[in-house]
C-alpha cells in the first residue's frame, strides 16, 4: 500500500472526457493544493471568463487539504470520491466555499 493520494481536477459530467487531474500526496498544505489547481488545463477558466465571477480556488484548496488529512487520520478509509464538488465565487456574492454535492466513501 502506498498511502493516500488526493486528486484534484475537472469534474462533473465531463470528468472522463477531459482527463484533467493533478495528484497530491498527503500531508500537503493549501499552497501545494493551489499550485496543483493552477496546473490544471481548466485553470484559465477558474479566474472567470465572459462575465462569470472567478472561482474560490482557496476554498477548493482547503477542501483538498481537509480530505488529505481525513485520509491520514482514518486508515480504514480505502477511497473517497467527491463528484461534484461545487465551489463558490471568489468575490461579489459571499462564497459558500466548497460543497460536496455527492460523495462515496469505501471503508476497509
Amino acid at each position: 500500500m502506498f498511502g493516500p493520494i488526493v486528486l484534484v481536477g475537472a469534474g462533473g459530467k465531463y470528468v472522463e472526457a477531459l482527463d484533467d487531474v493533478q495528484a497530491l500526496i498527503p500531508p500537503f498544505d493549501e499552497s501545494a493544493a493551489l499550485a496543483a489547481i493552477q496546473r490544471l488545463h481548466i485553470a484559465p477558466l477558474l479566474s472567470g471568463v465572459r462575465g462569470e465571477p472567478p472561482t474560490d480556488v482557496e476554498a477548493w484548496a482547503r477542501a483538498a487539504v481537509a480530505l488529505g488529512q481525513l485520509m491520514l487520520d482514518n486508515p480504514s478509509i480505502q477511497s473517497v470520491d467527491v463528484n461534484p464538488l461545487m465551489i463558490g465565487a471568489a468575490f461579489g456574492e459571499p462564497s459558500f466555499g466548497a460543497l460536496a454535492v455527492d460523495a462515496v466513501v469505501e471503508l476497509a
